[in-house]
């Protein structure tokens, strides 16, 4: 019984991470908010001990939460900015995760967002959906990978509204 409530509120979780609107990444937070804005929304993110770049010069991540609990798993949260604006938010998961909790994960993700329009297999799994302008992309890197062995991430990015696109 108990592991049910934990999936079912890590399922609740999950559904308050779906879009509002567009630009909806994570729950109380839109691309394009500023650092101000997302402490303020979540009091205990504070500057990351050494900020890391997405790719292609994405975004730079600005602020963390250290720790949250999604279906009895602890993650980090990290908040990328370009620009001065939020485009991305990850959550990495803290300790190694196998192919069962990996498909649990999937699973949630495909209740709140539907079947996945994008998979890609290799050394890893990234599995992809989307959700008006933001994207969902969720990687895994089974155990015994040599880079990240048994790690996950869920990250959700969107472009930055353009004053035209917003209410």
């Amino acid at each position: 019984m108990k592991r049910s409530l934990s999936l079912a509120s890590g399922i609740a979780f999950v559904l308050l991470a779906g879009v509002l609107h567009g630009q909806t990444l994570w729950p109380g937070t839109t691309a394009g908010m500023s650092v101000g804005q997302v402490q303020r929304m979540l009091p205990d993110a504070h500057e990351p001990e050494k900020a890391i770049d997405l790719p292609a010069g994405r975004g730079t991540e600005l602020l963390d939460l250290d720790s949250i609990v999604i279906a009895d798993r602890k993650f980090k949260v990290r908040f990328f900015f370009k620009q001065e604006q939020l485009v991305n938010v990850t959550l990495v998961a803290t300790g190694e995760i196998d192919e069962k909790e990996f498909e649990t994960f999937r699973d949630l993700l495909r209740a709140k967002y539907d079947r996945e329009y994008s998979t890609t297999s290799g050394m890893g799994i990234e599995v992809k959906w989307k959700a008006v302008q933001t994207v969902i992309l969720l990687t895994w890197a089974p155990p015994g990978h040599e880079q990240g062995s048994g790690t996950l991430a869920i990250s959700y990015e969107a472009p930055i509204p353009k004053e035209t696109d917003r209410l």
